[in-house]
């Protein structure tokens, strides 16, 4: 239950009154703040510091403008303040805590107003009488009920700076006062002790030290002054004062063993009454010491963080990179807003300012951070990120000034209007523009969406107005004339930002506002909004799904070709009410799906049957739709409410075609529908956060949650990354600052009036840093991770490391490892990973031996596909003191590192294209002879060739349609087999479907649509009905277990439907009637890529980051072949021409074209590994003969199979 600020209780005790006595005996008046506590009637007031006293660091550094990552000190007591005050440590989140010798005192400041700081005028002002307005604190006490009061304190890890006070006259000067990084009680119960340290977020926290055989539930807080204290749905303890709430996260226990394992206890707090709060503690071994650390998250948020400064701060559009990046935009009127050194800019230029920052994949640092901007409002609505790190946005610049940065060269340097568009391309660094532009006429005209292409250019959508009719548009596109008050506007700049590409009008002749935009990956640019009913001519495309305007406001979805010279498709979608399209995305099919909200005048926005919801619920619903390829019907459409004010404004699709949709919906009714297990079923403050996913069909809701606190949330942007993580950004207003934050967050602390937010949902992650006994970052450290998934990373220049593709629930050990060094813990052991982990590793410096001696590391790397030694594997020795080493397997699969270094820790890693290893990283924590290490080799893809006896080489076979015998000459005996399995019309599929690395001899049957198979591994028959008429099978490892799936391919609808051994059934619509689907492994990732070539150009649909690619290679003519053929564990985009007979392939190594005349026109292409080398032969079979050229220049022939014969290897 949340504090209601009409019903909650006073406190009105002696512990008041003491509070008082501690904390103005304490010197508050030295550190120039009030205290007021949360009792109306109580209240304690101490004067503003005198103008001599300050409060100084003995280095004189002056601290940035961001102090987000300050860790906090602890300073002793040396008789500046109340005896009874051991330690204060100082917060930079305005909050700081008072350690006695059973009390915590934590003072929570009121925030500071961005118009309550003094400008450099007021600081430089002579008249030092003039009154300062007094600044408000309020006070919670936690006492330690029946804690030893006879303890001592003491600093831990001392601190090169000392704190001095200058009050009054110089009897009462306390100098060289030491500060600490954290402070330590022993005996606070008996066998217990209690150590405070800071946290690099700027937050304190605490561990309690249980001893063995010790009992932790002597451990009791009381809690005064607080208005409330409770639990969060996710066990972390909430303490609600006048200025903001204190967060304890569910505490973290662990113990660790003698040998430098660490292992999770379970535990929670339990709150007692209404001001008690003790731990819960599970199972433990008694005989070691226990470690309760109230300090990480239990929520399956992956990661939550506030970015802000004092005022208002919003983010409008966020977007993801391969790597789990986080770039977010938006608009702020903080000067403080948080900003990175030797970024483009990093002080504020006007009222409101562009921002764009990126987070890193854990969110608990900053990459860059940079304000853009004049010195008027600047806003920036819509961001894009290229395959390359760099950023786009857009937005709105208005002409109270002109100087919104632009770039020499760029298309218009010059402001135009009222309010131009920007375009700005950031580089990867966030240290310099590529490019800046403004677009605009004389008028009003407003940027609102943006999206980028494969080649850099970018695609922007808005609105703009009639004043002045001169937005510029380009000769031959679509429109070129302003038609109404607003007009939808699409622009096309290059990649260099140096020229339209084309810039079109697309309107009527009332009010026509864009809003979103999308880009398939030939071009086509989809664009969403709304348009007004005062005239209904806006325009629509013959066949399209609705041309007739409907209500006051009518979505609309419009599709322009490639060269922006003529509409594709363009449709109105609504009902009599108002209807407004908010945010538009595109599959990689070219199907659009589209959000917004519909009013419910008469609640006849259109839906699909089968859809989720049919029926509108409240005064404004959620809509999702999604329009075929050609626009002409709904796929499905759907409401998606309560009975209160809902509205999606943003929306993502993943390649599978789940949509995901962000907005806010209001708490009139907290009914809007989520889903069981969900991150929070339960709305909580005025506006919520919600964060919802569609199935492929729009049926049924995969989740549904809210994310929210107390006050009012709005989510404006949502991104969705290859794994389906989701990332949100918007802004959460301070009427309550309890919005949720994981701990390590970049910034967990609201700061303003509204600060931004980024929250990601979804896997969680295996974080952490490393640092020296002094607390100073360890650089270039390996951590090694192993158990369900194996890796490992080195730090960063900070210290930091993460491992995001984890597992939930996997079963983790990470370790740490450097030459002369010692950590603690030396393992981490997690045994269920059901949160995100935050690991750190202390490393103390040993320093290496007197006497170096040397030793030989070798060994080799098997492949398990035919037990054979793997060539060209490369393996890096990495000795992280002293540098990187590297070799290659010969042609045994043999390697060895002479003269390593004894008495040293490695790492070595074994790395091939298209192979996974085990172990993923050899960890070798101390070398002191000649070592053997071996790793096996397993292939990520199955390669489309056939071994049916497991050696490694792919064997000659034939398939008899006449008697359905098959016909195999295995390679590894040289001998013949025979087998009976299929009948005239089969299609022979022979696939490693059991993944026991030998070919199953497997047909498919069109005439039933059924598949037959013959698992290799144990003789076991399977039949499956799969398919329907007309498929084409398409069978082949699409989702990366090393089984090759069922599926097929369907020239009706252009659908791929695949059934994955790992991951279950799946549809995809990618194609269209006349292609011939060609599904391979072109990016190594393991998995198959959904490829279809088309009259001599291929469209490919990548597996390891969904990104769509089109490439033009061969003839329609040609037939198109998904080949290894340079060995690289990737296929090549390959085509045999029969015509001449020639083999034309594009090699993925070098990007080489190369040509091969080899066979004749009736020639069947067979390319295969036939000799076991990881490259495919181009080899073709003729009338029973089958002809392979060697890699030494030979040919070798031989007759196997008859005329009338299907030989298995040949490429469907």
């Amino acid at each position: 239950m949340r504090p209601d600020g009409n019903d909650l209780r006073t406190r009105k005790s002696a512990v008041k009154r003491q509070l008082v006595g501690i904390l103005a005996a304490a010197g508050l008046a030295a550190l120039g703040y009030f205290v007021s506590f949360s009792d109306s009637e109580t209240k304690a007031k101490a004067a503003a510091a005198p103008e001599k006293s300050a409060v100084e660091l003995s280095t004189k550094q002056q601290p940035k403008a961001d102090l987000g990552n300050i860790p906090v000190y602890f300073e002793e007591n040396q008789g500046q303040f109340d005896e009874r005050v051991r330690f204060l440590a100082r917060g930079t989140h305005g909050l700081d805590l008072f350690v006695t010798a059973t009390d915590a005192v934590y003072v929570v400041h009121e925030p500071m107003q961005e118009g309550s700081r003094p400008s450099p005028a007021d600081m430089r002002s002579p008249d030092q009488n003039t009154p300062k307005p007094p600044h408000m604190a309020t006070a919670v006490y936690m006492r330690l009920e029946g804690a030893a009061a006879n303890t001592t304190s003491r600093g831990s890890d001392a601190l090169a700076h000392r704190t001095n006070y200058f009050k009054g006259t110089e009897e009462n000067w306390r100098t060289n006062i030491p500060n600490y990084q954290g402070l330590r009680t022993d005996g606070v119960y008996p066998g217990i002790d209690m150590v405070w340290h800071g946290r690099e977020n700027g937050g304190v926290q605490y561990d309690f030290i249980v001893a063995p055989n010790a009992d932790p539930s002597q451990i009791e807080w009381k809690v005064d002054g607080a208005k409330q204290i409770e639990l969060t749905d996710e066990g972390d303890l909430l303490i609600h004062t006048e200025y903001g709430d204190i967060r304890q996260q569910r505490p973290y226990t662990y113990q660790d063993s003698g040998s430098g394992v660490r292992s999770d206890v379970d535990s929670r707090f339990v709150i007692d009454g209404s001001d008690r709060v003790r731990f819960d503690v599970g199972e433990y071994d008694r005989s070691r010491p226990l470690t309760i650390d109230p300090s990480v998250n239990l929520s399956n948020l992956s990661f939550s963080t506030f970015l802000g400064g004092s005022s208002n701060d919003t983010g409008l559009a966020v977007g993801v990179d391969g790597a789990g990046n986080v770039y977010v935009t938006g608009y702020t009127a903080s000067p403080l807003f948080p900003t990175t050194p030797g970024t483009f800019d990093t002080s504020q230029n006007g009222s409101n300012d562009v921002f764009v920052t990126k987070l890193n994949a854990a969110g608990t640092g900053l990459i860059y951070s940079t304000f853009l901007g004049g010195s008027s409002d600047d806003g920036g609505y819509g961001i894009a990120v290229d395959a390359s790190g760099n950023v786009y946005m857009t937005g709105i610049t208005i002409n109270g000034a002109t100087d919104y940065p632009t770039t020499v060269g760029a298309y218009d340097t010059t402001h135009n209007g009222s309010n131009d568009v920007f375009v700005t391309k950031l580089n990867a660094s966030g240290t310099a523009l590529i490019y800046s532009t403004f677009i605009g006429g004389r008028g009003v005209d407003y940027g609102f969406g943006i999206a980028v292409d494969s080649s850099g250019s970018a695609y922007v959508t808005g609105s703009t107005f009639d004043d002045a009719t001169d937005y510029p548009t380009t000769a031959g596109v679509y429109d070129t004339t302003h038609n109404g008050n607003y007009d939808v506007f699409v622009t096309k700049l290059n990649a260099g930002g140096t020229a339209l590409i084309y810039s079109t009008f697309i309107g009527g002749s009332d009010a026509d506002f864009g809003n979103g935009i999308a880009v398939d990956p030939s071009g086509s640019a989809y664009v969403t909004g709304y348009t007004y009913d005062d005239t209904t001519d806006y325009p629509t495309t013959a066949g399209a799904y609705d041309t007739t305007h409907n209500g006051t406001s009518d979505v609309f979805v419009t599709k322009l070709n490639l060269s922006g010279t003529a509409l594709v498709y363009s449709t109105f979608i609504g009902g009599i009410g108002d209807d407004i399209g908010y945010g538009v995305a595109v599959d990689p099919s070219g199907s659009a799906y589209v959000t917004g909200d519909t009013l419910d005048g008469v609640a006849d926005y259109p839906t699909t049957a089968g859809a989720y919801d049919t029926t509108h619920n409240g005064s404004y619903d959620v809509f999702v739709t999604k329009l075929n390829t050609t626009g002409s019907a709904l796929i499905y459409s759907t409401f998606i409410g309560g009975s209160s004010d809902d509205r999606g404004n943003g929306i993502a699709v993943d390649p599978s075609g789940s949509a995901y949709v962000t907005g806010y919906t209001i708490d009139s009714a907290t009914d809007y529908p989520t889903t069981a297990g969900a991150y929070d079923t339960a709305h909580n403050g005025l506006f919520d956060v919600f964060a919802t996913k569609l199935n492929t069909t729009g049926g049924a809701l995969v989740y549904s949650t809210f994310i929210g606190g107390s006050s009012n949330d709005i989510g404006n942007g949502i991104a969705v990354d290859p794994s389906g993580n989701t990332y949100v950004t918007g802004y959460a207003n301070d009427g309550a600052t309890d919005y949720p934050t994981t701990p390590d967050a970049f910034q967990t602390q609201h700061n303003g009036i509204s600060d931004a937010f980024v929250t990601k949902l979804g896997d969680f992650s295996i974080s952490g840093r490393t640092v020296n006994t002094v607390g100073d970052p360890l650089v270039s450290m390996a951590i090694g991770l192993s158990g369900d998934g194996d890796g490992f990373v080195l730090t960063d220049q900070e210290g930091y490391f993460a491992f995001t593709d984890t597992l939930a629930n996997g079963t983790y050990l990470t370790a740490a490892l450097h030459d002369g060094f010692n950590f603690n813990p030396s393992n981490y052991e997690i045994n269920t990973l059901n949160r995100n982990k935050r690991v750190t590793f202390i490393g103390r410096l040993v320093g290496a031996g007197p006497t170096v001696a040397y030793a030989d590391l070798g060994g080799g790397v098997t492949s398990t596909a035919g037990n054979i030694g793997l060539p060209f594997t490369t393996l890096r020795l990495i000795d992280v003191y002293g540098g990187v080493r590297t070799t290659t397997t010969d042609a045994n699969g043999g390697y060895v590192f002479d003269n390593v270094r004894t008495g040293a820790s490695y790492v070595v890693v074994a790395e091939r294209e298209g192979y996974d290893f085990s172990p993923g990283a050899a960890h070798i924590n101390f070398m002191d002879e000649n070592l053997a290490l071996n790793f096996s080799a397993r292939p990520n893809s199955p390669r489309p060739v056939r071994d049916f006896d497991g050696d490694g080489k792919t064997d000659l076979a034939v398939f008899r349609p006449s008697s359905g015998v098959w016909y195999i000459l295995e390679s590894q005996t040289n001998s013949v087999r025979a087998v009976q399995f299929g009948v005239d019309g089969d299609i022979p599929l022979a696939e490693d479907y059991d993944g026991d690395g030998r070919t199953d001899l497997a047909v498919y049957r069109p005439s039933n649509s059924v598949w037959y198979r013959l698992n290799s591994s144990d003789g076991s028959f399977t039949a499956m009905s799969f398919g329907s008429a007309g498929d084409i099978p398409v069978p082949a490892d699409y989702d990366g277990d090393r089984h090759t799936d069922i599926a097929v391919y369907r020239p009706s609808t252009g659908t791929w439907h695949m059934l994955g051994s790992a991951n279950g059934y799946s549809a995809i619509q990618w194609g269209i009637a006349a292609d011939r689907p060609v599904p391979a492994d072109f990016d190594s990732d393991g998995r198959a890529d959904l490829t279809v070539y088309r009259d001599g150009t291929w469209y490919r649909l990548n597996s390891s980051n969904y990104s769509m690619s089109v490439s033009q290679f061969g003839t329609a003519d040609d037939r198109p072949l998904a080949a290894d053929l340079d060995g690289d564990g990737r296929a090549d985009t390959a085509v045999f021409r029969p015509a001449t007979g020639v083999w034309y392939w594009l090699d993925t190594i070098d990007s080489e074209f190369h040509a091969m005349q080899f066979g004749v026109s009736t020639d069947t292409p067979v390319p295969a590994d036939y000799n076991g080398d990881g490259r495919m032969e181009q080899a073709v079979f003729r009338s029973g003969t089958w002809y392979i050229p060697q890699p030494d220049g030979s040919l070798s022939v031989g007759q196997f199979g008859i005329n009338a014969d299907l030989p298995v290897n040949s490429i469907r």
